[in-house]
């Protein structure tokens, strides 16, 4: 079995702003083998009601972070998938049929 091992890192911090208040920014920065690295970015704002509890901020950020991510990998793998299905289809079936068989 050939076994990958991805690892994503998600480093969260805060920018404090007159207009904005509180805001939770999270990086998703996932390294994969031997290809290019994506990094996901995620805001949030913390509700000025809640400062003392800057977990929700911190796991919204993350999450809108980890979604970022996963559109990315999706559109990485659809824009290879489009490259790989030109290029099968350029092979003529046949080259695909071994010695004896019919189809």
């Amino acid at each position: 079995m050939n076994e990958k091992t991805w690892s994503v890192n998600i480093v969260i911090d805060e920018h404090k702003s007159d207009e904005a208040g509180i805001q939770t920014r999270a990086r998703a920065l996932l390294r994969a083998s031997d290809r290019a690295t994506f990094v996901g970015v995620g805001l949030a704002r913390r509700n000025p009601r809640y400062t003392d509890i800057p977990e929700v901020s911190e796991d919204m950020s993350a999450a809108r972070a980890l979604a970022d991510l996963s559109h990315q990998l999706y559109e990485a793998a659809a824009e290879r998938e489009g490259v790989t299905r030109s290029v099968l289809r350029s092979v003529r079936p046949a080259d695909f049929r071994g010695p004896g068989s019919s189809a």
